[in-house]
């Protein structure tokens, strides 16, 4: 079995998104940018992924905007495929889209029910 090889910093900002370090994870993807400029779905991606960082960081530290900014991350990966990059995308949309249904209780959730970004093993 072939490991997949991922963008290190997508890596990286996946790692801080996990530990609940939102605003350092969308930096970390801002950085890679320019790179991935000619794919994509790779752009769409990792715009998408910024949004959605943003926005769980503005509902984590009670910012206005963080909803807005969650349904912008997920307009933004709505038409990629589930897997995309070695990104599970379809939990992560599903996670958005509850939070966005439970707009009010969403920075209690976060403490108690972090949202994950999860990656495929390989191809």
């Amino acid at each position: 079995m072939r490991l997949m090889s991922y963008h290190p910093a997508l890596l990286r900002s996946i790692r801080e998104f996990n530990s609940g370090h939102y605003f350092e994870a969308h930096e970390h993807l801002e950085e890679a940018l320019d790179e991935v400029e000619g794919d994509a779905d790779a752009w769409e991606l990792y715009v998408g992924l910024i949004q959605i960082a943003v926005g769980y960081h503005k509902c984590a530290s009670g910012y206005p905007g963080g909803a807005k900014m969650l349904g912008l991350g997920l307009e933004k990966v709505a038409s990629l495929p589930a897997v995309c990059a070695g990104v599970r995308l379809e939990e992560l949309r599903q996670r958005v889209r509850e939070d966005l249904a439970e707009d009010d209780s969403v920075q209690e959730r976060l403490t108690t029910d972090p949202p994950r970004i999860m990656l495929t093993p390989g191809k």
